[in-house]
């Protein structure tokens, strides 16, 4: 009789130090998952921190910033190197390869010249200027203008700064189904005081490379307020 008692004893100090054991288990547990995140429903990640820094605009760059990029050119990537640039007069701000570029200001317009053309007759180009009259109507009066040596085709593009704009493609020669000796791509960017018209200007045989490197340059384009309204030009 004494030993069926000692076991139900030993039996019994065994079933208590194994609940003992199983709570202990169980709190633990219930605390590490507690230190995880409850998401709300379609968010499969925890919010970032507020003190993570916004990634800074191109439009905030300071004039006279330089900094390096990579482009595409000729399915090869390249590094180039961007000053970025503000013109009040016209409205504008945006980065330029100054490596193969010369920039001439101008009190009516900005100047991008190839580096390796004459630059007082130039080829390649892209030139900038201001207009107090709409889009449409400079877009109009530019067609009419080019239609005369050129076939020409006209499009909405959109620009990544400046966005929408209307695109004049000048690539072949009016009647002639041929590609002239001289191209232009002409961007026509409304603005609330008029618009911006931006005007890139090479040659065929530089129309992969001149062309896709004008092409990123416009780009970064973006309008600011002209000063010339308020001056009354």
């Amino acid at each position: 009789m004494k030993k069926v008692i000692l076991t139900a004893i030993v039996f019994l100090a065994l079933v208590l130090l194994l609940t003992t054991a199983l709570t202990s288990f169980s709190r633990n547990n219930r605390a590490g998952e507690a230190s995880v995140p409850v998401l709300p429903a379609g968010q499969d990640k925890p919010a970032e921190p507020d003190s993570v820094p916004e990634t800074v605009a191109e439009s905030e760059r300071q004039p006279g910033e330089r900094f390096e990029t990579v482009i595409i050119m000729e399915g090869m990537e390249e590094t180039v190197r961007y000053e970025h640039i503000r013109n009040d007069t016209i409205g504008f701000e945006m980065d330029y390869d100054y490596e193969s570029f010369a920039r001439r200001s101008e009190t009516d317009r900005e100047c991008f010249i190839s580096v390796y053309d004459n630059s007082d007759k130039p080829e390649n180009y892209l030139e900038v200027t201001y207009s107090a009259q709409d889009a449409e109507t400079v877009a109009a009066s530019i067609g009419e203008a080019l239609s005369n040596e050129y076939e020409i085709s006209r499009s909405s593009y959109p620009l990544d700064c400046a966005g929408s704009c209307i695109r004049i493609d000048a690539s072949e020669v009016k009647g002639g189904g041929r590609m002239p000796e001289l191209l232009q791509m002409v961007y026509i960017i409304p603005a609330s005081d008029g618009c911006r018209v931006a005007t890139a200007h090479y040659s065929i045989e530089s129309a992969e490379g001149f062309g896709r490197r004008f092409s990123y340059l416009m780009h970064t384009f973006s309008v600011i307020p002209s000063s010339s309204v308020s001056s009354g030009q």
